[in-house]
């Protein structure tokens, strides 16, 4: 339970802290980096790939020493040095410099880093091998409602506390999470002598790559985040394109999705079990092409078949925006029959020794995957015939055709085990 409030503490207050460093720069009216002119948009993306840099290069070496060391150690002092360098935004003289800036973003992203696998690693060691599925369902609906609405935050903060103060409230988010994992059961570490850290990172590696369940849970989970993430940014399109509402209040979607993910994570974690997880998390797939296809059936339908039938101005706003909500509901309910069982599997499997190294590599590869999809997302919705439609089908079909094949495989090899 203490783990679990410092997630939320740390997840909320990690997603205010980019919130805080754009205000504080476009406050401060910067305009400039090394005497290039730059916009606002421009400044957003550069504080974006500082925040990403050590996600992708440096999580597998975290790793490496969350291994090594204490994991409530880890817990403890990555949410303080976090707290500590928010804490420095106050500080006028050092935001009045971007590259100032930029570099303590790149320091909290740090921290964050060895937080995520020192936190995945400490699951499965105070939770039973039974209650593995519940306790996943719990993160997993925590880090999707801190990655859809944890941005949303940090406005309010800003506005209850001015942007002088802003650094303050967020510090302490950190500091309530390192105070709550103070009471989190330690690792054993071994008394043998370490190789170097490069050997360590290689071995964790080679662990990945020679496991094959190992490897498709990562997979799995990684395809799964990218997915997540490009529906976020779909979600904007959609509120414009299909449901006509203004472009802001793509927050309905992402609440609706957020709605599935917990109805679905509470039905895993408390009935799921009983299903084999490799099944499960395949059906969750189909599920989600499936759901993803009506929802980019909508479009058309409002375009072609709407007016067809004489309903020239009729779109899904009013009464009938409960039918793409309710899709969006239905492919939350997906992503949980994924992620739940995959994950609580993937912690079952991996050796204690080796956690840090293998969820630091999970971590470094749903960043990397991210990254992509997000931008390639952008470019379609706005420029392909259908617009967000098409991208919705360009992604659902064949997510739902995999997961089909891949379910129905399984499904008979499991038959003729038996």
């Amino acid at each position: 339970m203490k783990l679990w409030i410092a997630q939320i503490f740390s997840q909320f207050a990690d997603r205010a802290v980019f919130v805080l460093f754009v205000a504080v720069l476009t406050a401060r009216n910067i305009t400039s980096v090394a005497g290039h002119p730059v916009g606002a948009a421009q400044m957003t993306s550069l504080l974006y790939v500082a925040f990403t840099i050590p996600a992708v290069v440096l999580s597998p070496v975290a790793g490496v020493y969350v291994d090594r060391w204490s994991n409530r150690s880890v817990l403890v002092f990555s949410n303080i040095a976090r707290a500590l360098f928010v804490a420095l935004v106050a500080v006028p003289w050092i935001t009045k410099s971007p590259m100032a800036t930029f570099t303590l973003a790149f320091l909290i992203s740090i921290g964050s880093q060895f937080f995520g696998p020192a936190e995945t690693s400490s699951i499965p060691r105070i939770v039973k091998h039974e209650d593995l599925y519940a306790a996943n369902s719990l993160f997993f609906t925590t880090m999707m409602i801190a990655l859809g609405f944890g941005f949303a935050i940090g406005e309010p903060i800003i506005e209850q506390t001015g942007i002088d103060g802003a650094p303050w409230a967020v510090a302490a988010g950190f500091l309530i999470a390192a105070i709550l994992v103070l009471a989190v059961e330690d690792n054993k570490r071994s008394a043998a002598p370490r190789e170097a850290w490069w050997e360590e990172l290689r071995f964790g590696i080679a662990y990945i790559a020679n496991n094959p369940p190992v490897f498709r849970a990562i997979f799995k989970i990684t395809l799964l985040f990218s997915t997540i993430i490009t529906l976020n940014i779909i979600a904007v399109g959609l509120a414009e394109q299909v449901m006509h509402i203004q472009p802001f209040q793509f927050g309905y979607i992402i609440a609706a999705a957020g709605l599935g993910m917990g109805i679905g994570n509470f039905w895993v974690g408390h009935s799921g079990r009983e299903i084999n997880p490799t099944l499960l998390a395949y059906a969750g797939f189909a599920g989600l092409g499936f759901f993803m296809c009506m929802l980019a059936s909508l479009g058309y339908m409002q375009d072609f078949v709407f007016p067809a039938l004489g309903w020239k101005d009729v779109y899904f706003r009013g009464g009938l925006m409960t039918i793409p909500l309710l899709f969006s509901v239905l492919i939350g309910i997906s992503c949980a029959c994924v992620a739940v069982p995959t994950q609580a599997a993937l912690q079952a499997a991996v050796p204690e020794a080796l956690r840090g190294k293998v969820f630091a590599a999970q971590n470094t590869a749903m960043s990397a995957a991210s990254t992509i999809p997000v931008i390639l997302t952008g470019v379609s919705a706005d420029n392909l015939p259908g617009g967000v439609s098409t991208t919705l089908f360009i992604i659902g079909i064949p997510t739902l055709i995999a997961g089909l094949h891949h379910f129905n495989k399984t499904r008979l090899h499991k038959g003729q085990e038996g």
